[in-house]
């Protein structure tokens, strides 16, 4: 698990472990991707390293889900909205979008 500046850390890269601040404080939960407001959040916090699954943010992009099998798109549609599922409307945003990618894949 590799620890990495954050100023290096790029949207995409997957936490590793979580992320405290110096009070130990939970700020971000290991597997989460990062966002950009993820990343300023961080480092509005004073973190200065975050350990990350992948040094490479091309490696990190979700899948494309296989042909009409909607576990996988579930799967990816969860991945991208994984940090503000808490919110009810990000939640309902995240239910539409499996709607919309699921109505794709049947009529392709």
């Amino acid at each position: 698990m590799p620890r990495i500046l954050l100023k290096e850390a790029q949207p995409g890269m997957s936490l590793a472990a979580d992320a405290l601040n110096a009070q130990q404080m939970l700020l971000l939960k290991k597997g989460v991707l990062l966002t950009e407001k993820n990343l300023r959040i961080l480092k509005s916090w004073g973190v200065e390293t975050i350990a990350v699954e992948q040094s490479n943010p091309e490696d990190t992009k979700a899948p494309c889900p296989s042909d009409n099998n909607n576990d996988d798109v579930e799967q990816v549609i969860l991945a991208q909205f994984a940090d503000t599922i808490d919110n009810s409307i990000m939640a309902e945003i995240c239910r539409v979008a499996a709607g919309i990618v699921h109505e794709r894949h049947r009529t392709t």
